[in-house]
């Protein structure tokens, strides 16, 4: 898979925040740095999702 298409694959933490219906992305970067939300370390302050981490995390925290 090429570097390009692999990145256009990443979700941003303001993107995830908005699929998980959240205000704020400040919420999914508590869940990186607690390891509640596996993501990749672009730089110090520059993070990306993959989709199937986003899934693994919302079936682990799927309220019943």
């Amino acid at each position: 898979m090429k570097a390009e298409t692999f990145l256009k694959q990443l979700l941003t933490p303001k993107q995830v925040a908005k699929r998980l219906g959240l205000k704020s992305e400040w919420t999914i970067y508590r869940y990186i740095k607690s390891g509640k939300l596996k993501a990749i370390k672009l730089t110090e302050r520059n993070f990306r999702i993959e989709e199937k981490d986003l899934n693994q995390f919302i079936k682990k925290h799927k309220t019943k």
